[in-house]
């Protein structure tokens, strides 16, 4: 088999799945639920949390040799 006719058949079965699966109808049931709201975070919140984070991973970063 050569490298066209395999490239060739695989893009063809490729757009033949994505086109099935991107018309088949998902019901909602099987969407998982989301319980969990985000709560409203002001920008200045969002930047400390970051910092903490990131003061956290370099205290706790250990370097081997």
């Amino acid at each position: 088999m050569s490298t066209r006719k395999f490239v060739s058949g695989s893009s063809v079965i490729l757009a033949g799945w994505l086109g099935a699966t991107f018309f088949n109808e998902v019901p909602s049931q099987r969407y998982p639920k989301l319980e969990k709201t985000a709560a409203a975070v002001s920008p200045q919140q969002h930047l400390e949390q970051a910092k903490s984070e990131s003061e956290a991973e370099f205290a706790t970063f250990s370097p081997t040799h």
